[in-house]
């Protein structure tokens, strides 16, 4: 059985561990085979442009949803994984999330659908130990369902007719990029920062309900996470404070960055001037318009 899953933006500003946005910027495809076996699963082949930093074997986020799913289904069979990996990883993109969702999509597809969408949004986080050190839903939730998710008791689905520009940095980030970025988030937050970023959290859930894409954008441009980590993304003030001049409605880091996301209406003469700035300082950077995704499907 074979599953396209899209990319994914988490976090959208002050939405830490609670929002996430698939985008159709970039995608993986897996192939699952399900074999007679024991519950086990291994990745035997990636291919693509972004195949070489991804681990055949068990330990790879995919073969960790892959033992999750087959569990929750309390199927004793086995799973062969192969990989066409589309998603930069360690960018701030859900690549990880996104071949955990594609393969557990994969799975339930196989076996007939018998998973629900809260079991396959479970056997896909567990995916992210793999990548991350801990369970998250804030990507695989939007690269298998598609849209913009918001996570709690339930999860919210909203299809907002919004338009990005995704900045992706080419700067050296550590091999366990997302475990190290939550890290450094303190346990303790001033109080007034704490009011900050809720307020914004307010504006950005207003304009999702809405529909009002400045709203959103105000929303999405402050967060108390985002302020912490912005010193360890090279440019990130410069550049988030040029998309703003230029016109963008909002910019937040992407997930862990160090991908920046920036909500724009005219997205051609930012993308060219967030291009420039990149030159500027000397940041070797790759700008895509992107737009909201569909959820996994098979392919």
């Amino acid at each position: 059985m074979r599953v396209r899953a899209y990319c994914s933006s988490a976090n959208l500003g002050p939405g830490y561990d609670l929002m996430g946005i698939a985008l159709d910027a970039f995608h993986d495809v897996v192939d699952v085979e399900l074999v007679s076996g024991r519950g086990y699963a291994r990745v035997v082949e990636v291919r693509g442009p972004y195949a070489s930093s991804i681990p055949l074997g068990e330990m790879n986020s995919a073969a960790e949803a892959a033992r999750a799913a087959l569990r929750i289904a309390e199927q004793r069979m086995d799973a062969i994984i192969r990989i066409w990996k589309g998603v930069p990883p360690r960018r701030g993109l859900g690549s990880s999330g996104a071949s955990a969702a594609a393969t557990v999509k994969a799975i339930d597809e196989a076996l007939g659908g018998i998973l629900s969408e809260d079991d396959l949004v479970r056997a896909a986080s567990e995916g992210e130990r793999a990548a991350s050190g801990s369970p998250h839903a804030d990507n695989v939730a939007p690269s298998l369902i598609g849209g913009l998710v918001v996570l709690g008791d339930e999860i919210i689905r909203f299809r907002p007719d919004f338009r990005f520009l995704l900045l992706i940095p080419w700067v050296e980030v550590p091999e366990s990029k997302t475990g190290y970025m939550r890290s450094v988030i303190p346990r303790d937050v001033p109080f007034e920062k704490f009011m900050k970023h809720c307020s914004h959290l307010s504006l950005l859930l207003l304009g999702l309900a809405l529909g009002d894409a400045r709203m959103f954008g105000e929303g999405m441009s402050y967060s108390f996470v985002d302020e912490v980590r912005a010193s360890l993304i090279p440019g990130l003030d410069e550049l988030k404070r040029e998309a703003l001049n230029l016109g963008a409605l909002g910019a937040s880091i992407s997930g862990a960055g160090p991908a920046i996301l920036i909500l724009c209406e005219e997205c051609d003469a930012i993308s060219e001037g967030m291009r420039n700035k990149c030159r500027e300082l000397g940041i070797p950077a790759t700008v895509v318009e992107t737009s909201p995704a569909e959820g996994a499907s098979a392919v």
